[in-house]
């Protein structure tokens, strides 16, 4: 037994001789080798795949209301009654603030009582002239006295109108920035109102989803703060020139009514989602070289990777649709795209599994 152990040491120590006396003999085919070995990028590769997927979208916008505005006095003085509070429902034309409207009545009954008599003096000299007992200058001065009147009344009951700031339409009051007693100025902020019967959600789309956003699309609604309920919007509005990040602003109307209701400032997320599956083929988003807008790809053949560009559809979580350019089993580069270029030598380290489906 002993004699059988040393005769294979006594081998294996020949074969470590032999190995070494070649690689010193030969030194230049050894650095060859691992020169050649340390040229070749490491990568990591997926196939590009063929799947069932939905044309499906969803995205994140703000919600407000269909209508508010701030609200400002069109006259001066001091605020007699109050009749708004914050939170508080109004309906259109109801009064908010009352002003001191004295001297503002009684403009408006001088001016009242001007007219009047102007108006029976243009009667009077009207049956004068058919008797011809005025001349026609006469008639028509009367005339424009009457007409100047009307005008000092129009305005003077403009004023005394003015001195009750009234909700230009049903809402509700957001807040009040003035109390009873508290002097006001023409043209000062006294309130603000909002109409949340409906509200919009107001999204901004990638121009190659504008197709889905016509005017008239009924849409699926949800919201975070309401788990697992739905609401129905539609587009109402959609906007004829983008920003500058290329996205196009949306209106999307919906009732707002019952227990679930939004408030202004909220976050919804929009959905659309398309008729059924359909097959397309499917490339990783990790392989993408640059953005979107001008996709490029490696494409790995025969331990060299090619710069390639494709014609992508629409994106995917995890992935793109490929519409050109591309086709199911090439394998991609995944990881150690950016010490790469076009025809470089790699070395395949991790090899994604994916199937591939018809």
């Amino acid at each position: 037994m002993k004699k059988k152990q040393k005769l294979f040491f006594a081998v294996l120590l020949l074969v470590l001789l032999v190995g070494l006396f070649w690689m010193t003999r030969h030194p230049e085919t050894h650095k060859a080798v691992e020169a050649k070995a340390l040229d070749r990028i490491p990568v990591s590769v997926a196939c590009v795949s063929q799947a069932a997927v939905r044309d499906s979208f969803s995205i994140v916008g703000n919600v407000e209301a269909i209508r508010e505005a701030d609200i400002f006095s069109e006259s001066a003085g001091i605020v007699r009654r109050v009749s708004a509070e914050p939170g508080e429902q109004k309906k259109a034309g109801e009064t908010l603030l009352m002003l001191d409207n004295e001297l503002a009545t009684a403009r408006q009954k001088k001016a009242d009582a001007h007219f009047r008599q102007a108006k029976r003096d243009v009667d009077r000299y009207r049956n004068l002239y058919k008797e011809g007992a005025v001349a026609l200058s006469a008639y028509e001065t009367m005339q424009l006295q009457r007409e100047e009147a009307e005008a000092e009344f129009v305005a003077a009951d403009k004023k005394y109108k003015d001195t009750k700031v009234n909700a230009p339409f049903s809402g509700v009051v957001t807040s009040r920035l003035v109390e009873q007693g508290e002097l006001v100025h023409e043209g000062m902020k006294v309130a603000h109102i909002v109409d949340m019967s409906k509200v919009k959600v107001i999204i901004f789309v990638p121009e190659r989803e504008m197709k889905r956003f016509v005017e008239g699309t009924s849409l699926t609604v949800t919201s975070d703060l309401y788990s697992g309920e739905i609401f129905s919007g539609k587009v109402t509005a959609v906007s004829d020139k983008s920003g500058r990040d290329h996205t196009f602003r949306i209106e999307v109307l919906l009732q707002n009514t019952g227990k679930a209701t939004f408030r202004s400032g909220m976050f919804a997320r929009v959905l659309s989602s398309g008729e059924g599956d359909r097959q397309a083929v499917l490339v990783p988003r990790i392989a993408l070289v640059s953005g979107i807008r001008k996709p490029e790809i490696f494409v790995v053949r025969r331990g060299k990777a090619f710069l390639k560009s494709f014609l992508a559809g629409v994106e995917l979580q995890k992935q793109v649709e490929v519409l050109g350019g591309l086709a199911p089993g090439d394998s991609v580069v995944t990881s150690g795209q950016n010490e790469l270029y076009d025809g470089a030598d790699v070395l395949v380290i991790d090899q994604q599994k994916s199937s591939v489906r018809p």
